[in-house]
């Protein structure tokens, strides 16, 4: 095989690939990606097996094939080369050679072909279009809130639901929920729902730059987002989401209205003296005033500071993680942040002031006992 490109083409076709090779893997042939050349046509592939991502671009062909390019170190040597037509070339003992316009030389070696696995094909059932700025802000807005605990696979993903009604996503990792949804418009389709890896949506993130639709194709137990000419596939996790609806309180009726910028710097401040463990703050709600206490007796830290808000409900004591509160006013756009609260020991919500257009975000965060 043998093919010549400029650098920024490769480099910038090869970034998003890199998001799906795993670092590490039992699986040698996986840390590397997959070029198949046909005429003029480059198809690049990255995959860890659940999650594969393809892509396509126009280059100068001069020998089709098949090869495999080991994705650390020809990745940072695509980043590292000038602007400059590059050359590649592959033997059939597995030797990649790379040249460029300017005379520079790098050879390398790379697994056989042979032995990666078979790149999946999509066949939908159902399909969807959205704008791609859209989609990326939904997945930025949801992501933080994905749990880690692999005891518990379904939290471990983002839910995704598409109806006549609506696109949305939920994430959750049980002590904090996010859900935002945003109108489905010209679906008519069945109700379609997906547990997708939290992996695959970071992948979905970086095809989402750009202007543009993302078409998502629905196939079973897989998933498909096609934007352009690149496409990644994922599998889905199986089994049930919890019912979230089921803990979002609906009778949250005192409602603390803050400075965005006011409460995140005070948090943030708080968070530096909080227990390494627990990161509990205490917040004291009145009319007008809200004060944030923070005590970490192992260490002798401890810090007090008070800035204004708008309380309608009676004097309240409110503990929470100082960090989980931060990562949800980072996803905050207005410059106030609103807060639905019931009690001292019932979830909060958390909300904006003003909602985007056809959009509809709510987060969820659950109290620590005050100690």
């Amino acid at each position: 095989m043998k093919f010549s490109a400029p650098q920024s083409s490769l480099a910038a076709a090869l970034a998003p690939l890199s998001t799906v090779v795993p670092q590490k893997s039992p699986m040698p042939v996986l840390s590397h990606f997959l070029a198949e050349l046909k005429g003029n046509k480059l198809t690049l592939t990255g995959s860890d097996i659940e999650v594969t991502m393809q892509t396509e671009l126009e280059v100068q062909g001069q020998k089709d094939g098949r090869t495999l390019l080991p994705s650390r170190k020809f990745l940072e040597l695509m980043r590292g080369l000038p602007d400059v037509t590059v050359s590649i070339e592959a033997s059939k003992e597995h030797r990649i050679t790379i040249t460029d316009t300017e005379g520079k030389k790098y050879q390398c070696s790379a697994e056989s072909v042979d032995v990666y696995p078979q790149v999946p094909q999509l066949s939908e059932t159902s399909t969807f279009k959205m704008p791609r700025n859209k989609l990326r802000r939904m997945i930025n807005k949801v992501l933080f809130a994905v749990s880690r605990d692999e005891l518990r696979p379904q939290l471990t993903g983002v839910f995704l639901e598409l109806s006549k009604e609506h696109f949305r996503l939920v994430s959750t990792d049980g002590h904090r929920l996010v859900k935002i949804s945003t109108k489905s418009d010209g679906y008519k389709g069945e109700t379609q729902t997906a547990i997708v890896p939290h992996k695959a949506m970071a992948g979905v993130q970086r095809i989402a730059e750009g202007e543009g639709e993302m078409e998502i194709g629905f196939a079973g137990s897989q998933l498909g987002f096609r934007a352009g000419n690149t496409t990644l596939i994922t599998r889905l996790i199986e089994g049930r989401y919890p019912n979230y609806d089921a803990v979002i309180p609906t009778e949250n009726k005192h409602v603390l209205t803050v400075g965005l910028d006011s409460l995140f710097s005070a948090i943030r401040r708080a968070n530096i003296f909080a227990n390494e463990i627990s990161r509990q703050v205490r917040v004291h709600v009145e009319k007008e005033t809200l004060q944030i206490k923070v005590e970490d007796i192992e260490q002798g830290n401890e810090g007090f500071e008070t800035i204004a808000c708008d309380f309608t409900g009676e004097p309240m004591d409110i503990g929470y993680n100082a960090t989980y509160v931060q990562d949800m006013l980072r996803q905050i756009d207005t410059s106030d942040v609103k807060f639905e609260l019931g009690s001292s020991t019932s979830a909060g919500i958390v909300k904006p002031t003003e909602q985007e257009e056809n959009e509809d975000l709510l987060m969820l965060i659950m109290p620590v006992r005050l100690s």
